[in-house]
């Protein structure tokens, strides 16, 4: 999808002159962002299926205030972010898309209390259709220099009932051009919320091709299984560089 100009100019005017959504509010209180923010680290096994086959399988920690990650994958890898850089080890590990999957499944974990961070635009984006039912939405934008991928954007889906985020579509700029990536939108429905130390979590996200008029179309591409989820206090030492590690850079350094 494309997003008209029209439809841009309006969202700058309307950001430009003040216009506020309760929608990442709502979205926040939902998921309990005041106990999430509590927390040093959440930590969680997760299987990420894609294609038929296991894109990842394995154990992550994820620490929300600095953004660094681990995985530890049942293969035998480990894989740090240390705020910087991407890590593998050993080096000789097969491990597709290191950096994308430290930085990808950690955020799409923490949508609903990053939809206030520096840098973020979150604009009304209308009442949009998902699996048969009508959705608040939001459409979520960066400034330039915000993570890796700042061209992305993502359209939040609010469910009316709880409140607590129902789906979040997406286009994938890493590695590719806006435009490229804009022939190619998903979706990750969010399912089965589990509560943990007061903070609401989906423990299930399925992946659908995904369009504005629609929302999820066709048959599920894959999906995100969380589970052990659990708040810890990791060790510095697990956000350093591995032994025998190799960077696996930006695509385009």
């Amino acid at each position: 999808m494309t997003l008209p100009g029209r439809l841009l100019a309006v969202i700058t005017l309307c950001l430009v002159a003040g216009c506020e959504t309760g929608t990442a509010h709502r979205i926040e209180i939902a998921h309990g962002k005041p106990a999430w923010t509590r927390q040093q680290a959440v930590a969680f096994d997760i299987t990420v299926t894609f294609g038929g086959g296991v894109l990842l399988d394995g154990s992550m920690t994820y620490e929300p205030g600095s953004g660094r990650v681990r995985i530890e994958t049942d293969g035998g890898a480990t894989l740090v972010f240390d705020g910087e850089r991407a890590w593998v080890s050993p080096s000789a590990a097969q491990v597709p898309m290191v950096r994308f999957q430290l930085l990808t499944w950690p955020y799409f974990l923490a949508v609903p209390f990053k939809l206030h961070d520096p840098g973020t635009y979150l604009a009304p984006h209308g009442n949009r259709p998902l699996n048969g039912v009508t959705h608040e939405t939001a459409l979520l934008t960066f400034d330039p220099g915000i993570g890796d991928t700042p061209d992305d954007w993502y359209v939040i889906y609010q469910d009316p009932d709880t409140d607590r985020l129902a789906a979040v579509a997406y286009i994938v700029t890493y590695g590719t051009t806006v435009d490229e990536a804009e022939k190619e939108p998903h979706v990750l429905v969010y399912e089965d919320y589990w509560t943990v130390d007061g903070v609401a979590l989906a423990t299930r996200w399925v992946m659908y091709n995904w369009s504005l008029a629609q929302g999820a179309v066709g048959e599920p591409l894959g999906d995100v299984r969380l589970s052990n989820i659990r708040f810890v206090k990791p060790d510095e030492r697990d956000f350093e560089r591995p032994a025998d590690a190799r960077e696996d850079p930006l695509p385009s350094e």
